[in-house]
């Protein structure tokens, strides 16, 4: 019996101290994770004042070099808050609609660039968005503020971020956002047609049960099978209903999207802390490819890859079953661990809505002719882009050498190939 008794007292001393280091890296975690939320909010608040003084300064100038600089800075910056707040646990209806506005912002300043936008409409719409920004730029002030201020655990935060009743603070800030994006862009018949695609309204296939989505996630990331998990539907004024899963299984942390219709995997973010390991660049193209072959697609095509300090970002385009033309507004995005390769974010929204191509006469173009002697066609095949209508085109995708006696730059242009309009022309080298 005193053996027993010892035997159960070793027992529950090794349970204790395994229960109390469990709870420990749960709540080292936590603390990793709100330093980073912190810091991000920090970060876009910063940003979302050097965006105000960009606006202001590009409606300052009209001499065409002494603008490209402000002009440069609102791509830049909206493109790196979007980044943030893609990052940040916030209130889902508001970073949709503030993603959305920034991105807007961006192209229209790319559009002036290229002088594809009049100086009149764009001061017409800079002097709006400069006073929606500094109207707005006061409420994030406070919403963020209050976030910071309270201090409050990781745990308070995300519920108050998750819940079904969000607070009126950030519903405000939605409705805001929202006004601003159809009073400074009103949608063109192009962007409308658009904007219905991204809507998911050509999802046309039988509803998935939460049981069946939650089955069918834990069969694509085997790692959060024991997960603890909790799911909830998307509003009814959702433009296209989903199911939203949070799941937790060790040192993972994160959620995902899927379609009601169809039960399509929409979008994956995970957060976990990345250790010192590195694998190759070539393997972590292997990993990559492994895992869109997994998730069911098999259409696909890896065109780009970046990297930070902790995460490769992977870019795969889906390739046009008649043409084997790359279709880049049909793209999977992932983001992959750098110690080993694990994927940690997935992005397939645009892959999902599927562009519908048209039929496009192909013209052949005499590049000796169509470029100066100094520059050489080294890679030739056809791709799909948007021009500036959003409508989906045909193109040469060319990668161009120009080499002189003293340099040597590399271009990637797409052009038209019934117009042979050039759609893009990207400096490479």
């Amino acid at each position: 019996m005193k053996i027993l008794s010892s035997v159960l007292t070793v027992v529950l001393i090794i349970m204790g101290v395994f229960l109390y280091t469990s709870k420990q890296n749960e709540k080292d975690l936590a603390l990793d994770l709100r330093a980073q939320y912190t810091n991000r909010l920090s970060d876009s608040s910063e940003k979302l004042s050097e965006l105000q003084k960009a606006v202001q300064s590009s409606t300052v100038f009209k001499d065409k070099a002494a603008q490209a600089q402000p002009l440069e800075d609102i791509w830049r910056l909206t493109s790196e808050i979007r980044s943030d707040i893609a990052s940040l646990p916030l209130q889902r209806e508001f970073s949709n609609e503030w993603m959305n506005y920034l991105g807007r912002l961006g192209d229209y300043a790319k559009l002036k660039g290229q002088e594809k936008v009049t100086d009149d409409k764009w001061l017409v719409v800079t002097t709006n968005v400069a006073a929606n920004l500094d109207e707005f730029s006061y409420e994030w002030q406070n919403a963020t503020t209050e976030l910071l201020a309270k201090q409050q655990s990781f745990s308070k935060w995300q519920k108050e971020v998750k819940t079904a009743q969000p607070s009126k603070q950030w519903s405000g800030m939605t409705k805001q956002v929202k006004g601003y994006s159809e009073a400074d862009f009103p949608l063109t018949a192009s962007e409308s047609d658009d904007q219905k695609k991204k809507d998911l309204q050509a999802i046309d296939e039988k509803p998935k049960t939460e049981q069946e989505v939650v089955s069918n996630m834990k069969e694509m990331f085997p790692k959060f099978t024991k997960a603890k998990i909790v799911t909830s539907t998307s509003k009814s004024e959702a433009p296209y209903p989903f199911y939203h899963i949070q799941f937790h299984e060790g040192i993972r942390t994160g959620y995902a999207d899927f379609t009601k219709k169809g039960g399509h995997l929409l979008s994956l973010l995970v957060e976990r802390p990345i250790g010192e390991d590195r694998i190759s660049q070539e393997k972590m193209k292997e990993k990559a490819n492994e895992a869109v072959k997994s998730f069911g697609f098999d259409d696909l095509e890896l065109v780009e890859t970046r990297e930070n300090h902790l995460v490769w970002h992977v870019v795969f385009v889906r390739l046009d079953p008649v043409n084997d033309a790359r279709i880049y507004s049909d793209a999977i995005q992932l983001k992959l661990a750098k110690d080993d390769g694990e994927i940690l974010g997935v992005n397939t929204m645009e892959y999902i809505q599927k562009e519908k191509l048209p039929d496009q006469k192909i013209v052949a173009i005499d590049w000796n002719t169509f470029f100066t002697s100094e520059a050489k066609v080294q890679q030739e095949r056809l791709a799909y882009t948007e021009n500036n209508q959003l409508q989906q085109r045909l193109c040469y995708e060319l990668l161009v050498l120009k080499q002189t006696d003293d340099q040597s730059h590399t271009f990637r242009i797409l052009v038209d190939t019934e117009t042979k309009e050039v759609l893009k022309s990207e400096l490479l080298t």
